[in-house]
């Protein structure tokens, strides 16, 4: 018996599904990198971010899964607030905070002050002013606005601030490092920082975000 062969017949093959969930997290992870890497240039954060995550989450969780269902809307929403909130955190910690210290070694009032620490640590004014302090401790504890004491604190701001003109921004590091409880100093900046990184508006923009991912995530436009 003569075999029959059927020639251009479609396949009934159902094409693969992707994994909506693993599509996301990577989508995610590289915005998280894009979004640390903005801030670094512009040194701040940039809340109307969080619209463009959600929109692009829901459209790629949507295209992953065949079909888009309400399951996938909840998930995009998932990925949205998790991709948005470990952001928020990566960028105080990677572009924040490195920013706000490099601003505050720059900053000649917080030099110099830092400067009047090391000096009077190490006997460094200049001979008169030194033999002052050496004598006359007392003055030191003078606090008054008026008077020697005002006087002689000028005078040793002003020696300081000279010296931190001429010092080099290592210079400063180590005296933050030796002068500062840098640790302290960092879990203060955070919280400021986090604080200070939302806004009312970052509510709008987190509202729009999960929900433009809740509506493109079940493949609805």
């Amino acid at each position: 018996m003569a075999t029959v062969r059927v020639y251009g017949g479609g396949s009934n093959v159902a094409p693969k599904e992707g994994s909506p969930l693993l599509a996301g997290m990577i989508v995610g992870i590289a915005v998280i990198v894009a979004w640390i890497l903005f801030a670094s240039m512009v040194h701040k954060d940039v809340g109307v971010t969080a619209w463009g995550v959600g929109g692009l989450l829901g459209v790629v969780v949507a295209k992953s899964a065949r079909p888009p269902t309400r399951a996938t809307g909840w998930l995009a929403v998932a990925l949205t607030v998790v991709t948005v909130f470990v952001a928020k955190v990566a960028v105080v910690v990677f572009a924040l905070q490195p920013a706000l210290r490099e601003e505050f070694m720059q900053d000649k009032d917080i030099a110099a002050r830092l400067y009047v620490r090391e000096m009077t640590a190490n006997h460094a004014f200049s001979p008169e002013l030194q033999q002052t302090l050496d004598t006359r401790p007392d003055l030191l504890q003078d606090s008054s606005a008026f008077g020697a004491g005002y006087e002689l604190r000028t005078q040793m701001y002003q020696e300081a601030s000279a010296r931190a003109k001429t010092s080099t921004i290592d210079d400063r590091r180590r005296l933050m490092g030796q002068y500062v409880n840098q640790e302290l100093a960092e879990k203060i900046g955070f919280w400021v920082l986090m604080v200070l990184s939302f806004t009312p508006l970052d509510l709008l923009w987190w509202g729009l975000g999960i929900g433009s991912a809740w509506t493109l995530g079940q493949g609805r436009i």
